[in-house]
């Protein structure tokens, strides 16, 4: 189903159809009740293939512009802040959801870790997942034709040279270790992470510039599409199309923040502007990075913004939720 869905947007000339096509045409089926999450094993060498796949586009180049993040990860921060307040605002005065559900609904870029602790809550969770989800589902589709509006890059970064057998093995081997011990601690996305930062330092520094093949990488794009479409497993269509109208105006004006503060982001640091759009953009950590692999934007810089989020949100979401809401509502539900 997944590849289907590529291979038809591939051939209709659409941007970044391996991971678009898969999403649109995966959550179709997912919602129909056609198909279920991909086997945690399988979910699990992807993610560490990606992670060494967008690691070999890092250079030394790449790693020179670090010293420009520090301020644009201290505009992330606010806009984060304001994203969440706004979406909480919206859903809560707008709507009228109850507390629970319209705060855990409204931090963005941490889906597993949001659902996760909603799950402890008397949150609602089918509105808790449509509009985390939805997010993620409506970025993946739409990021690229705005690349393209914006005259920003559709192609991949080129690939880097492709390796003998015994590099390539050697490469995974080592982002394999990389994202298993990223994993055993717990770190946010551990698996892609950790599999990113091996291969990222091991091509920064010029010890390889070895890439998996595209016969590789692109089904691994491809299966990431199933793993965001499958998310909506277990929803019934009426349940989502009754909270399509909440969750598109929590979306609506959380992007349009991450669009402002993007603009503030480029002008200021002279970065391209769909770079730091993705790079604060509400949607998920890895098909965020992704995403930008795809459009030939510099996945070090947006992947360093994403796992920051990730880890500030995996953190204080628990943290604010314990301080501010009613004891049954806390996410370890205590009393």
């Amino acid at each position: 189903m997944a590849t289907a869905g590529a291979l038809a947007f591939f051939a209709a000339g659409l941007p970044a159809p391996w991971l678009v096509g898969s999403v649109v045409l995966t959550g179709a089926a997912s919602l129909a009740g056609w198909i279920r999450p991909l086997p945690p094993r399988v979910r699990d060498a992807v993610l560490i293939l990606l992670g060494v796949s967008l690691g070999s586009a890092v250079t030394p180049a790449t790693v020179a512009g670090v010293l420009m993040w520090p301020g644009s990860m201290a505009a992330l921060g606010v806009a984060v802040a304001a994203m969440v307040a706004a979406s909480y605002w919206v859903l809560r005065r707008g709507f009228g959801w109850d507390r629970p559900s319209a705060f855990y609904a409204s931090p963005p870029g941490a889906l597993t870790a949001t659902l996760a602790i909603a799950s402890d809550s008397s949150a609602d969770m089918s509105k808790v997942a449509v509009v985390q989800v939805f997010r993620v589902f409506v970025l993946v589709a739409v990021v690229p034709v705005l690349a393209a509006l914006g005259g920003g890059p559709l192609a991949a970064t080129p690939a880097t040279p492709t390796g003998s057998p015994g590099t390539l093995l050697a490469l995974i081997a080592a982002g394999a270790a990389g994202g298993v011990a990223a994993h055993l601690f717990r770190l946010p996305g551990g698996l892609m992470i950790g599999a990113f930062a091996v291969s990222a330092a091991l091509h920064a520094t010029g010890v390889t510039a070895a890439a998996l093949p595209q016969a590789v990488a692109l089904p691994c794009f491809v299966a990431l599409g199933a793993i965001v479409g499958t998310r909506f497993a277990g929803l019934t269509p009426r349940t989502v199309l009754g909270l399509l109208k909440p969750s598109a105006a929590s979306f609506l004006v959380a992007s349009a923040l991450a669009l402002g503060f993007s603009l503030g982001v480029g002008w200021w640091l002279d970065l391209p502007i769909a770079q730091v759009f993705v790079a604060f953009a509400p949607g998920g950590l890895e098909a965020m990075m992704l995403m930008a692999y795809l459009l030939g934007l510099d996945p070090a810089y947006v992947g360093a913004h994403h796992v920051a989020r990730f880890v500030a949100i995996s953190f204080a979401v628990p943290l604010f939720a314990r301080l501010t809401a009613p004891e049954a509502d806390r996410p370890d539900g205590s009393q």
